[in-house]
């Protein structure tokens, strides 16, 4: 039989959700402060994706017709956003993770209303998101994301190609903003780039 949580757990939970769901309606100032003040230390009570039931199909909608799905369980973000916006809802994404190369946890929310998001063309994405459309940009980013930081460290691998091709990938990717110099010679993805970059791997790969 399983128990049932106590209030103090629910409160908890409760608690949390509103937390990282109050940047949502702050633009991206919201997401800068929830980089800087979660990432310095962990949250109480933030799950993990493991017990958080993570879905990556779209759910049968509730009962109700809405396309809400009903088991809030699940769903429990999905839930809390439209608990905090309403029926227009929005998007939002967010993440607490320790990069395998980094020195401690980042953290990132950032999220629109639905108005919000109708304001944005769609075009202004092109930059950000070419500079991570070769393959081999890719693997130097999880290379780097991993602990590898510099080109001679990088040119170890044969999959990279030569230190010249190595350097024009860095420079494209220092440029769109995925990564950045953390020393002379040294390269490093930038704390507010971790968890969108693995949101954008997220969706390439599943």
């Amino acid at each position: 039989m399983e128990s049932v949580p106590s209030a103090e757990d629910r409160l908890s939970a409760l608690e949390q959700r509103v937390a990282e769901l109050e940047a949502v309606a702050k633009g991206p100032q919201g997401a800068a402060a929830a980089q800087k003040d979660v990432g310095e230390a962990p949250s109480a009570g933030m799950e993990s994706p493991a017990s958080s039931g993570a879905a990556d199909s779209p759910a049968e909608p509730s009962e109700s017709g809405s396309a809400l799905p009903g088991d809030a369980e699940t769903f429990w973000a999905l839930h809390g956003l439209v608990d905090r916006l309403g029926e227009d809802g929005g998007v939002t994404y967010t993440g607490y993770t320790t990069p395998p190369g980094g020195s401690g946890p980042v953290a990132w929310q950032m999220g629109l209303s639905s108005a919000g998001l109708a304001q944005i063309d769609f075009a202004e994405a092109a930059g950000s998101l070419a500079a991570l459309g070769h393959p081999v940009r890719l693997q130097l980013l999880q290379a780097i994301y991993e602990g590898t930081s510099t080109v001679a460290e990088l040119g170890k691998d044969e999959r990279f190609g030569t230190s010249g091709q190595i350097y024009h990938h860095v420079h494209a990717l220092a440029g769109a903003g995925w990564l950045e110099s953390a020393r002379r010679g040294h390269w490093r993805v930038p704390a507010q780039r971790v968890v969108p970059l693995l949101t954008l791997v997220l969706i390439g790969t599943h």
